[in-house]
């Protein structure tokens, strides 16, 4: 595959973007429906301002995008093919996850215990 190198900075904005706890967990939640802040902010336990503040970052890279009603900011997902991007990196950890059990199973003596090779 070949990568337009002008993007690739807007790739890595992206990604960090995607590489915070708070915010994958926001994009996931957001991922079930669009949502305002003090939902979000009841339902994951992240303090209303850090939200916010990832919101933004997250409007920023162009993955949410908001819909003022009234006096609510109405947050939803505006671009879907970040979950394709989550389920690869997860199968990854899942397989790295299955070779590391692999590799303990391997080294256990028939009662469970590790066996430390001499």
């Amino acid at each position: 595959m070949k990568v337009d190198e002008r993007l690739i900075p807007r790739v890595v904005e992206r990604m960090r973007a995607l590489a915070d706890e708070s915010r994958l967990r926001l994009m996931l939640r957001l991922k079930q429906g669009e949502c305002n802040v003090s939902t979000l902010t009841d339902e994951l336990g992240i303090a209303q301002a850090s939200v916010s503040k990832h919101l933004a970052v997250l409007r920023q890279v162009g993955l949410v995008e908001v819909e003022r009603r009234g006096t609510q900011a109405v947050y939803r997902v505006c671009d879907e093919s970040v979950f394709d991007l989550c389920k690869l990196v997860c199968d990854g950890v899942i397989r790295q996850l299955k070779r590391e059990q692999a590799v303990l199973a391997g080294v256990r003596g028939g009662d469970g215990r590790v066996i430390f090779p001499k």
